[in-house]
């Protein structure tokens, strides 16, 4: 009965609700960091139409990344370096789009929300161990990290989406959408250093503030099929 009522006054608003369906390939490429590329069964979402020029459009994707950076640091870390990789996410999304139609062709401006959590993740302790040379001018560091993470992570997204109709059920889209989230990731490190007196120094650094940096660019291109 609720259905019926709501159904009732978005068709005497006007409002005509349209499902479809989208499948591509999504790549990804992170500030400070190196590519990441799509895993079966690349990305899916399932665009939601209200009328001709609003729609939502829930969505999941999974994908292998290269290499992310951090943040949380000491101002003396230069950390905009990649960290933490390889891994691999497994990201939704919901992101309310403008749809400005053109003839047989069509622009989404979308903006809206991504959560997400990243498993097998892997340290780059070498490019940690130069970080902390060059905070601490250090002639070399060997170090041994352990990790504490939240299960997900979350932020914003927002870009943009060109549909072009092939034929009345089918059309091909090409988009890029620019990611900015964070994943709880929180450091201990036992630190053995050497200083440029040739001391050996033994200390050990704790970083309760410091998150993976989830920043980057998506470049999804596919198929979309109405019902």
């Amino acid at each position: 009965m609720k259905k019926l009522f709501l159904l009732l006054i978005l068709a005497f608003f006007g409002v005509q609700i349209l499902l479809s369906q989208s499948i591509g390939f999504s790549y990804f490429f992170p500030k400070n960091g190196y590519f990441g590329n799509p895993i079966a069964p690349i990305s899916f979402s399932l665009p939601i139409s209200f009328g001709k020029y609003f729609q939502i459009s829930p969505g999941i994707c999974m994908t292998n990344i290269g290499g992310m950076s951090m943040s949380g640091f000491p101002e003396n870390y230069k950390s905009n370096i990649p960290l933490i990789g390889p891994f691999q996410s497994l990201e939704t999304s919901l992101i309310p789009s403008i749809t400005i139609p053109v003839g047989n062709s069509r622009t989404d401006i979308s903006g809206g929300v991504f959560a997400f959590t990243s498993f097998n993740t892997k340290l780059m302790t070498g490019n940690f161990n130069e970080m902390l040379s060059e905070a601490y001018d250090f002639q070399a560091v060997n170090s041994s990290l352990d990790v504490s993470k939240s299960v997900f992570g979350w932020g914003y997204v927002f870009g943009l989406r060109f549909n072009l109709k092939v034929t009345n059920k089918q059309w091909i889209y090409l988009a890029g959408y620019y990611y900015m989230g964070k994943q709880n990731f929180s450091l201990n490190a036992n630190i053995t250093a050497i200083d440029n007196n040739d001391n050996i120094i033994r200390t050990e650094k704790k970083y309760p503030e410091t998150s993976l940096l989830y920043h980057g660019l998506s470049i999804s291109i596919g198929i979309m099929l109405k019902k």
